[in-house]
């Protein structure tokens, strides 16, 4: 080959070429632009639980982080890291939920539920389920009840007292949670279809809709639909719910259970990340196949962020736009143009969904079971209807109101 003249062995046409890829994997114009010479999140500080804390973080108003971890302890930690209390309650990987009057309300891979009070002394619990129950989900709690996703379905736990109340559906999606709608319904996935069922635990609707004559076929016992979502449902303002599905699709449903359109992701796999939603309607969605999407509210894509990493934590919104996605053994800030602006390195993978604080503070944890605080320059969380996993820094699994 020959080069401005000159003739180039192969040796050092493959050299020129390796050069090549290198500038236009770190150089060029498509996104993400120098992920290894982006700006560094600076660290605040850094605690470590015995074992994985896979279950997503949980914000209390005054400021005290809790975490879950797989070695059996809910941790309390302050503002500085400090360790307030632990308590044990069996391996943990469904996250914390924070109530009003600041209640502790956290499930084990058993399905028995703790409450507990702001100090770690224990109020009740309740046992949802006899056996191993699926671990990485999240409940949701209004003024009467704790509504817990257990393996055989959902299960609503009076505050007052630990009783359960009924249990509603058949079956849980293993990485799915719940969402209370503004109209009193409860939606979850499970076996595979969409639930809603009102505040007595009756069913309203489901997708895709289960017949009597379909369970007549499968000798008198319903079966699955051919719909397996694999996150929470992140409700919008103009009515639609949007989860993540396993077959590499993010679903958009109207509040009567009717499918509206559905996106597409450019890789096969499932999408465990609850899509979020922030105030000017954008719609994002972290997907495994290592990309940040952003779509507009119709379901068409708006840009794309490669992270090179795989995504399975939820993204949260900061005040600003930006949003935060923790994944692999990164998290990165992504503009809400798309532009990289900042990265830093965690030790080992991210599974759990990270949480903001008013002050930008941004935690994450880690399959290593380290919690660790992150300086945040782009303020509190936004306040838009889904911006985070469960809606909010408590986890409650109720649209936020903005």
């Amino acid at each position: 080959m020959k080069f401005d003249g000159k003739t180039i062995g192969g040796g050092v046409l493959v050299a020129v070429l390796i050069l090549i890829f290198v500038f236009t994997w770190n150089g060029c114009p498509s996104k993400p632009r120098g992920l290894a010479q982006s700006p560094t999140i600076e660290k605040k500080w850094e605690f470590s639980a015995t074992g994985p804390v896979t279950a997503s973080l949980a914000l209390a108003e005054d400021g005290t982080l809790y975490a879950g971890s797989e070695d059996g302890f809910l941790y309390a930690l302050d503002p500085e890291g400090k360790l307030l209390w632990k308590f044990y309650a069996a391996p943990i990987m469904a996250a914390p939920t924070v109530g009003s009057d600041g209640a502790i309300y956290v499930t084990n891979r058993r399905g028995r539920v703790f409450a507990l009070n702001s100090t770690g002394t224990q109020r009740w619990q309740a046992d949802t389920y006899d056996g191993e129950t699926y671990g990485k989900t999240g409940g949701a709690i209004d003024s009467s009840n704790f509504y817990a996703p257990t393996r055989d379905g959902l299960c609503a736990i009076g505050l007052s007292d630990g009783a359960i109340r009924w249990k509603a559906g058949l079956g849980f999606e293993q990485y799915a949670s719940v969402t209370l709608l503004s109209n009193g319904l409860l939606v979850f996935p499970g076996h595979g279809r969409l639930n809603a069922v009102n505040s007595d635990g009756q069913i309203v609707w489901q997708y895709p809709p289960l017949t009597q004559e379909a369970i007549a076929k499968n000798s008198g016992y319903p079966p699955p639909g051919n719909t397996f979502l694999e996150s929470g449902l992140a409700p919008t303002s103009d009515g639609l719910l949007l989860g993540g599905a396993a077959d590499s699709r993010m679903l958009a449903l109207t509040s009567d259970g009717d499918l509206k359109w559905s996106f597409s992701t450019k890789v096969r796999s499932f999408n465990r990340a609850t899509p979020v939603i922030a105030s000017d309607g954008t719609i994002y969605e972290a997907s495994a196949d290592t990309t940040l999407y952003a779509l507009y509210p119709d379901g068409s894509k708006k840009w794309s962020f490669d992270t090179r990493t795989t995504l399975i934590a939820t993204p949260v919104l900061a005040e600003d736009g930006t949003i935060y996605v923790a994944g692999g053994a990164y998290l990165t800030a992504v503009s809400p143009t798309g532009e990289l602006e900042e990265r830093v390195r965690l030790p080992n993978g991210v599974e759990s969904s990270p949480v903001l604080a008013p002050d930008g503070t941004i935690y994450v944890a880690t399959n290593q079971g380290k919690v660790l605080a992150f300086v945040g320059k782009h303020g509190g969380l936004m306040n838009s209807p889904w911006p985070k996993f469960q809606a909010d820094s408590s986890n409650s699994g109720r649209p936020r109101s903005y």
